[in-house]
């Protein structure tokens, strides 16, 4: 399972938790959290909904409110940040927060990513490192940034390019077609996961 941790950004802040047992979320939640899961029955679906709103909850208090965006996205207020983004996998959360659009996207380093990398992986940037996770962290980036970007029918291949990733420095950089040049940071926190998200 992974530890919870939380980093401290320049413009915002990330944090990543384990989903907790869904008993200990409902337990845990706050009227307008369990409203928020009152049509989703799937236990997986609705622990993953509860993990994430008690992460933001805790972060930044009870008065910061959730609304959803045509797109789906969720949006804050009564907050110290102006956006959120949100990923889950089946056993964590992550939450960023920002003061602009932004993005992050958590995955399962088991996940076979190749499987379906002709749809969002150029022949160009495969080429940007022999390392193993690059396919994980190419995926987890244009995830990040189709969530940075906010509207429908963005295309990982043609809409969005890796320019670099640098495992090492923990750091990627894209190009997002409509935005420019997008720094962003790549971490590996335990054996099993990666996350990318927008700096």
């Amino acid at each position: 399972m992974i530890a919870p941790f939380t980093l401290n950004l320049p413009q915002g802040l990330l944090v990543v938790e384990p989903i907790a047992p869904l008993a200990e979320l409902e337990a845990e939640a706050t009227s307008a959290e369990l409203l928020s899961v009152e049509g989703i029955t799937a236990t997986s679906r609705r622990a993953e909904r509860l993990a994430w709103r008690r992460a933001l909850r805790r972060r930044e208090g009870a008065e910061c409110e959730v609304s959803y965006s045509e797109q789906g996205a969720p949006q804050i207020s009564n907050s110290r940040f102006s956006h959120i983004s949100v990923s889950h996998c089946a056993d964590c959360v992550a939450v960023l927060l920002a003061e602009s659009q932004c993005g992050v996207d958590v995955e399962r380093v088991e996940r076979n990513f190749e499987r379906v990398a002709s749809r969002y992986i150029s022949p160009r940037e495969r080429e940007l490192s022999p390392d193993g996770r690059t396919a994980a962290a190419i995926w987890c980036a244009k995830e990040a940034l189709y969530k940075m970007q906010g509207r429908a029918g963005v295309d990982f291949l043609r809409d969005m390019e890796i320019l670099a990733i640098d495992f090492e420095q923990g750091v990627m950089s894209a190009m997002l077609s409509g935005v420019g040049r997008v720094e962003m940071g790549v971490l590996q926190p335990d054996a099993e996961h990666i996350l990318v998200y927008t700096k």
